[in-house]
C-alpha cells in the first residue's frame, strides 16, 4: 500500500503492453481484407505504416514493463526483507535456540527473492496476458460473435487446466525451500566448526550429515520438477488442440461464406497468439511454486512470537540502576528433562555496586545474564532495575540503559571506526578519540596501521581476541549504559592485553552499576561484593575484601589455589 502511484503507473503500463499484441493481427486482417477487396493503395500504405508504428511501440512498452516491474518489486520486497529481519531479532532465546542462522538467511533473504521474482516476472507476464485475453475475445466477438464465444469457451479450458496442475505443485516448492534452508543451516554449522572439525577428525562426519541434507533437497527439487513437467506437457497439448480446432474452424466458416478470409487470419493468429501469454505463465511455473512456497514460509515466520511481551510502559529512574531479583526461578522448558537452572534466587545490589558471579559451568551464570537482560523470562518470580520489574518497561528503554560485553565479540569486515560505532555516523571522531583516551586506549588505536580508518577482514580478523574485547568495551562506553553486565571480558587473552581490558573495564564500571561473570578469579578482585552460584543457588555471597579474609570462605579457599587458575579446574 505505500507503493500505490508506482503501483498505478506499472498496471498503466501493462494496459498499453497487454493490448499492443491484439492490433498487429488485427491491422493484417484489415489489410487482407481491403486488398482483397481492392483497396486504394494509400489505404493499404497507411495501414502498413501503422503497423511498423505497433511494432516499435511495443518494444518501448517492453523496457517500461520491465523497468517499473523490477523498481516495484525490489522497492517492496526489500522493505519485506527489513520487516522480516526485525521480527526474528524480537523473537525470543528459545526461537533461535531451534532455528540455525543458515536457515534463518534462507527464510528472510532466499523466500523473499523467491517473492521479488515472482512480482518482477510472473505476474508483469500473467497481468499482460489478461489484457491481450480479455482483448482478443471482445475483437472477436465484434467480429463475430460466435467465434469470440467459441474463443472464450477454449480459453476457459486451457486456463482452468493449468490452474489445477499448478496447485498440486505449490507443496511441493514449500518442501523444497524447507529443505534448503535445513542444508543451509547444515553448511553455516559445519563452516563455523571447520577448525575443529579438522583438528579432530570429523571432517568426514560433516560430509555426511551435508550429504543427507543435499539428498532431502534433491528429492524435493525432483518432485517440484515433475509437476513442472506435467504441466509443460498439458499446456502443449492444450495449444496444439487449439491450433487444429482453429484451422478447422477457419475452413469450414471459409467454405460456407460466413466470415472474411481476413477474420479467417485473425482467428487463426489470435489462437496462436494465446500460445505465447499462456506459453510464459506455464514456463514461469517453477516460478510460481518457489514464490507461494516463498509466502507460506514467509506468512510462517511472521506468525511466530516471541514469549517477551513488549507491552510495558513504565521508564528506569535516572542514574545507575539498582538490582533485584525476588524468588527467580527458571527452566528452560525445550529441555528433554526440564530442571531448574536458577532456583529461587533472591538477590538485591545497590545501584552503583558491582558484583563478581563464580560458580563451575551449569551453575546458572549464562541463565542468570539471560534473565537480566529479558532474553528469557523467569518461570517465577520478578527481576527489578531500579525498582521497576523488567517486564513493566519497554524493550527499547531496556536495552538502550542496559550493556553487555560477552566473552565472543562479534567484529565486522570494515574499519576499526566502523566496528566502535556499529555504523552510527552520528559519532564523530572526536567523540570516539576522547572515549578511547578516557579508557587509555587510543595509543593503541593510534599505532595500528591506519588507525581508524584500519580495515579488519571478515568478522574482524587481523585482531585478537582480547583486541576484539577492548573494541566491544569502547563501544559500550560509547552507548554509557546505566547498568552494565560482562560475561568474562578476559578469559582468553595474553597477560599484556588484560592489562589493558583491565584498565578499561575500571573505568567502565566507575559510577554504573555493574554485574561481572567471571571464570578466572583475577576478573572479581576488584568488585565491591562476590556472589557464588552452586546448581542454580546462591552458595555465598558478601563483601570482596570480607570474603577474602575469612579463611573458611570459599572464595578465600579458591584464591589458595590461584587466582589465574580457571574456575572449573579448582578441585575442592
Amino acid at each position: 500500500s505505500p507503493h500505490r502511484r508506482r503501483l498505478s503507473a506499472m498496471i498503466g503500463v501493462l494496459a498499453v503492453a497487454g493490448a499492443l499484441p491484439l492490433l498487429g493481427p488485427l491491422l493484417i486482417a484489415s489489410f487482407i481484407d481491403e486488398a482483397e477487396s481492392g483497396g486504394a493503395r494509400g489505404q493499404l500504405l497507411l495501414l502498413a505504416g501503422i503497423y511498423i508504428g505497433v511494432g516499435v511501440t511495443r518494444q518501448i512498452m517492453s523496457i517500461a514493463v520491465a523497468w517499473t516491474a523490477t523498481d516495484l518489486a525490489w522497492r517492496v520486497t526489500n522493505e519485506l526483507r527489513s520487516t522480516l529481519a526485525r521480527h526474528v531479532l524480537k523473537l525470543d532465546l528459545a526461537f533461535h535456540r531451534a532455528t540455525s542462522p543458515g536457515e534463518l538467511v534462507s527464510r528472510v533473504d532466499g523466500d523473499v527473492t523467491a517473492l521479488s521474482d515472482f512480482v518482477a516476472s510472473f505476474a508483469v507476464k500473467a497481468a499482460a496476458a489478461l489484457v491481450t485475453l480479455v482483448g482478443l475475445v471482445i475483437v472477436l466477438l465484434i467480429r463475430d460473435w460466435q467465434v469470440g464465444l467459441g474463443l472464450g469457451a477454449y480459453l476457459a479450458l486451457a486456463i482452468s487446466t493449468m490452474f489445477l496442475v499448478r496447485n498440486r505443485a505449490v507443496d511441493e516448492a514449500a518442501s523444497e525451500q524447507a529443505a534448503t534452508g535445513r542444508m543451509l543451516g547444515e553448511v553455516e554449522e559445519r563452516l563455523t566448526g571447520a577448525d575443529d572439525l579438522r583438528s579432530n577428525g570429523g571432517g568426514s562426519h560433516a560430509v555426511a550429515t551435508f550429504q543427507v541434507a543435499s539428498a532431502a533437497v534433491l528429492k524435493s527439487s525432483l518432485g517440484r520438477e515433475k509437476q513442472g513437467v506435467t504441466l509443460w506437457v498439458i499446456s502443449n497439448a492444450v495449444f496444439v488442440l487449439g491450433g487444429l480446432i482453429a484451422l478447422a474452424v477457419d475452413v469450414a466458416l471459409l467454405r460456407r461464406g460466413s466470415i472474411s478470409l481476413g477474420t479467417a487470419y485473425l482467428l487463426f493468429q489470435y489462437t496462436q497468439i494465446l500460445r505465447k501469454p499462456l506459453g510464459d505463465l506455464a514456463d514461469e511455473t517453477e516460478r510460481v511454486q518457489r514464490a507461494a512456497g516463498g509466502m507460506a514460509r514467509t506468512l510462517q515466520l511472521l506468525d511466530e512470537s516471541s514469549t517477551i511481551a513488549d507491552d510495558g510502559a513504565e521508564r528506569f529512574p535516572a542514574g545507575p540502576l539498582s538490582l533485584e531479583l525476588d524468588g527467580v526461578t527458571f527452566t528452560y522448558a525445550d529441555e528433554d528433562v526440564p530442571i531448574a537452572v536458577i532456583d529461587d534466587l533472591t538477590l538485591k545490589l545497590g545501584a552503583g555496586r558491582s558484583i563478581g558471579v563464580l560458580g563451575r559451568t551449569g551453575s546458572g551464570k549464562t541463565t542468570l545474564a539471560r534473565l537480566l537482560l529479558r532474553l528469557v523470562e523467569p518461570t517465577n518470580g520478578t527481576v527489578r532495575l531500579g525498582g521497576v520489574g523488567l517486564e513493566e518497561v519497554p524493550l527499547e528503554e531496556l536495552r538502550a540503559r542496559t550493556g553487555v560485553v560477552s566473552q565472543d565479540v562479534h567484529l565486522f569486515g570494515s574499519t576499526i571506526r566502523d566496528n566502535l560505532t556499529l555504523f552510527d555516523d552520528s559519532i564523530g571522531d572526536a567523540e570516539l578519540r576522547a572515549a578511547l583516551a578516557e579508557l587509555e586506549l587510543l595509543d593503541w588505536v593510534d599505532s595500528m596501521r591506519d588507525g581508524l580508518d584500519t580495515k579488519l577482514g571478515p568478522a574482524g580478523s587481523g585482531l585478537s581476541a582480547g583486541e576484539g574485547q577492548l573494541i566491544a568495551l569502547t563501544r559500550l562506553f560509547l552507548r554509557s549504559p546505566d547498568f552494565v553486565l560482562l560475561d568474562e571480558a578476559s578469559s582468553r587473552i595474553d597477560p599484556t592485553t588484560e592489562e589493558r581490558v583491565t584498565r578499561a573495564i575500571d573505568r567502565l564500571l566507575r559510577g554504573r552499576t555493574a554485574l561481572v561473570i567471571a571464570h578466572r578469579l583475577s576478573t572479581v578482585e576488584r568488585l565491591d561484593e562476590i556472589l557464588v552460584l552452586d546448581a542454580g543457588k546462591i552458595a555465598e555471597r558478601g563483601a570482596t575484601a570480607d570474603l577474602r579474609n575469612d579463611p573458611n570462605s570459599r572464595y578465600a579457599q579458591l584464591l589458595a589455589v590461584g587466582s589465574d587458575v580457571p574456575i572449573d579446574e579448582v578441585v575442592s
